[in-house]
């Protein structure tokens, strides 16, 4: 019997989607969060561990709902236990390459430049002094928008009007990453959302809007269903395809009637986008995942 692992840290509406899509199919489901995992590596087999002691075995599937941060060396082996997976021949969504893309913006702007979709012009700078004396030059010309290079949900996001705004910005760290602010009038963004295999795929759009600069669903964002703009959703397709990744969501400013994608999702949410549409979502995404679905190795089995 199919077993799918979700990788997640909290059982919420996602999980219990998915958690009933595969069960409706006869895959039963496990979950683990990524933090509680470790990994042992002899010469028999390379195994999973969870923290209890306890291997993860006959897992044919992984579904990744959620990858900690933490420390160069806490993300690196979060990465790692993913590629176990991947050796051991399971199906996974999304790949350990497909994340590491992904999550890191910077790396997601310097590919889609690279390939000729539009982005806003973004700094990556080191040093808070340093980036302060940029900023402030910048400034002269347009406002700039602060991204935790790791962060999402919208979360420590911080529009930069005037120098004295730079200290509104939370950063541990040494690297700022800084934009254009695209100004839309009223603020919104176009989310696309995208599920594909060899043989088909799932795509959908919306609009997000919302009375600040932050167009998330996660910061209270309204969405309305987007089904007749053409060259939005040519662009998502583009920019998912320029990734190489089978399940994504990508978001989309239009400014001077150009298209800019301003960020990347590998580990999606849906649940504002099946608020204004009828088909189930998790049932599509979990059909596209498990055609995927090979009899090679279970990771408890040796290599």
């Amino acid at each position: 019997m199919r077993k799918v692992l979700i990788l997640t840290d909290q059982k919420g509406w996602h999980y219990r989607q998915l958690k009933k899509s595969f069960e409706n199919k006869n895959i039963s489901v496990e979950s683990a969060n990524l933090d509680d995992l470790s990994i042992t590596i002899n010469n028999n087999k390379n195994q999973i561990v969870k923290n209890n002691g306890e291997i993860l075995s006959d897992i044919t599937d992984v579904f990744v709902r959620h990858i900690p941060g933490g420390s160069l060396e806490e993300v690196i082996i979060n990465l790692n236990i993913l590629k176990v997976f991947e050796y051991h021949g399971i199906n996974i969504m999304n790949t350990s390459t497909n994340i590491e893309t992904t999550v890191d913006k910077s790396l997601t702007s310097i590919k889609l430049r690279e390939a000729g979709i539009l982005t806003p012009d973004t700094w990556v700078v080191r040093g808070k002094d340093n980036c302060r004396k940029i900023v402030a030059n910048l400034l002269l010309k347009h406002p700039l928008i602060y991204k935790p290079l790791f962060g999402s949900q919208g979360d420590n996001i911080v529009k930069i009007v005037e120098v004295s705004d730079f200290n509104n910005i939370r950063n541990d760290t040494n690297i700022y990453y800084i934009q254009e602010f695209l100004e839309t009038e009223p603020s919104h963004d176009y989310r696309v959302l995208i599920a594909k295999n060899k043989n088909r795929e799932m795509i959908y759009a919306m609009m997000r809007y919302s009375d600040s600069y932050i167009n998330n669903i996660s910061k209270g964002a309204k969405c309305i269903p987007l089904k007749t703009d053409k060259d939005i959703i040519k662009t998502g397709i583009q920019a998912a395809s320029v990734i190489n990744i089978p399940f994504c969501g990508v978001d989309i400013i239009r400014c001077d009637k150009k298209n800019y994608v301003i960020e990347l999702n590998s580990i999606p949410a849906w649940k504002g986008m099946q608020s204004i549409v009828k088909n189930n979502l998790s049932d599509q995404i979990t059909d596209i995942f498990i055609e995927n679905m090979t009899d090679k190795s279970r990771l408890s089995i040796q290599k």
